[in-house]
């Protein structure tokens, strides 16, 4: 993610804290899923030597991208890794499909298992075929019979020993109840290659991703990691978004859950009073990986007004897991509401260009800032709720927890969401800071006639 998106990732979801830093005392955060044990199965077929990854063979830069993956992991992770094509180098279907191995067994790791890992995967040599299927079953053992387990599949080609076919595999093992999700990144493959392991990843609710050098595939074997051991509750009220502003529904400050469409734009009204300022920001959450480029539009507009109040657009072309953004309107003032009223409803927008093939979650959050003011500018105490952290959603939230893929998207920068709200109280006030020294939030504001 660019230093530019990330601070727009940061700044929508410091608005989403804003409304959550008001959270009631008893409104107990999402449940927290055990972090799952992790298992990576590397090809070391004879196709790994080909050297056309970034000027290296695609074995050393998937040898550069485990180290780096091993390096960046936390101590503690339950953490496993195999292999296969790396001991058998005939022709004979027998011997060569069996050549699975387990490198490093599933357990918790600290600096001495992950160097003595590191050592064997080093002396790795590419030889042999590529037996998906089997090092998938293989995997799933190594896992173990109880709690969440992932595999982080990579490959340069399909598989050459079926059956077991891989992506039945993969079916089979979800079919089974095992709570289970497979990843799949394709270093350097064909079409017919990234279909199978696209079929893998969709059959366990993983994603999948490619990689054409060692720093793209070190990103991905990361973002998978980072992906299984931070899992992102969704969670706000329930709210069906209009398809212009005057079907879309009014909404108070507070945290709302919806879902969006590549190209597809929800609509919501939010009522404001002069002197207050309107804090609107959505978070896109797909369920897996995007095409890329791909990007997010938050939009405030004044009904009857010709112009958009205030826009903002993220754009990413890397994969990530959550893509967010955020807006903040000027103070409303009373040359700007209808006459003989003292509020109007704000029209807030959220356009998706994420670029996935069904209807995504995208968690809403709205805050109220300023004090609403009278004619003559002396504060207007008669209306309540005049902070962004006063008000919150009529309705009990929803929460959707962890479970494998789907809802399991996941972003660091996104974790302290379903955290205690002292975390959130302690986002809004870096979002306060940051708003006071900062000036270039790139916002194209067109002021109405």
């Amino acid at each position: 993610m660019t230093a530019k998106a990330r601070f727009r990732a940061g700044f929508a979801l410091a608005l989403a804290a804003v409304v959550l830093a008001g959270t009631p005392a008893g409104a107990a955060p999402a449940a927290e899923k055990a972090p799952p044990r992790i298992e990576t199965v590397l090809d070391v077929s004879g196709s790994m030597a080909t050297e056309d990854a970034g000027g290296q063979t695609r074995l050393a830069a998937a040898k550069t991208a485990v180290r780096r993956l091993l390096d960046g992991t936390p101590d503690g992770t339950a953490m496993g890794l195999r292999v296969y094509g790396s001991e058998y180098a005939g022709e004979a279907k027998g011997p060569g499909c069996k050549d699975t191995e387990l490198l490093a067994p599933v357990a918790r790791m600290d600096s001495a298992s992950k160097a003595s890992a590191l050592a064997r995967v080093q002396a790795l040599k590419p030889v042999g075929m590529t037996p998906i299927g089997r090092s998938l079953r293989a995997a799933a053992a190594d896992l173990g019979d109880t709690g969440p387990r992932r595999i982080i599949l990579v490959s340069d080609g399909e598989d050459n020993c079926a059956p077991p076919s891989p992506c039945q595999v993969a079916r089979e093992l979800k079919g089974a109840g095992i709570d289970l999700v497979i990843d799949t990144v394709g270093l350097r493959v064909n079409a017919a290659a990234k279909r199978e392991l696209t079929c893998i990843a969709n059959a366990t609710k993983g994603t999948y991703v490619d990689a054409g050098d060692a720093d793209e595939l070190a990103d991905r074997l990361d973002q998978s990691v980072k992906r299984a051991l931070t899992p992102y509750a969704r969670s706000g009220t329930r709210v069906s978004g209009g398809k212009d502003c005057p079907s879309a529904p009014t909404l108070v400050p507070g945290q709302y859950l919806d879902r969006i469409r590549d190209g597809e734009s929800r609509w919501y009204k939010v009522t404001l009073h002069p002197g207050q300022s309107l804090r609107f920001s959505g978070s896109v959450i797909p369920a897996g990986a995007w095409e890329t480029p791909t990007s997010v539009n938050a939009q405030l507009s004044l009904p009857g007004r010709a112009g958009v109040w205030a826009t903002e657009t993220a754009v990413e072309d890397r994969w990530s897991n959550v893509m967010s953004i955020g807006v903040q309107s000027e103070r409303l003032s009373w040359d700007e509401i209808p006459a003989g009223a003292d509020s109007t409803e704000v029209c807030a927008r959220i356009h998706s260009e994420v670029r996935t093939a069904q209807a995504e979650p995208v968690e809403v959050a709205v805050g109220i800032a300023d004090r609403a003011v009278r004619p003559d500018g002396t504060p207007d105490e008669r209306v309540t709720g005049a902070g962004a952290e006063a008000g919150q959603p009529t309705a009990p939230p929803h929460t959707e927890s962890p479970r494998a893929g789907a809802t399991e998207t996941t972003a660091a920068a996104t974790s302290f969401m379903d955290r205690p709200a002292a975390l959130a109280i302690a986002a809004a006030a870096a979002f306060l800071l940051t708003l006071a020294i900062r000036s270039v939030v790139t916002r194209n504001r067109r002021r109405g006639a």
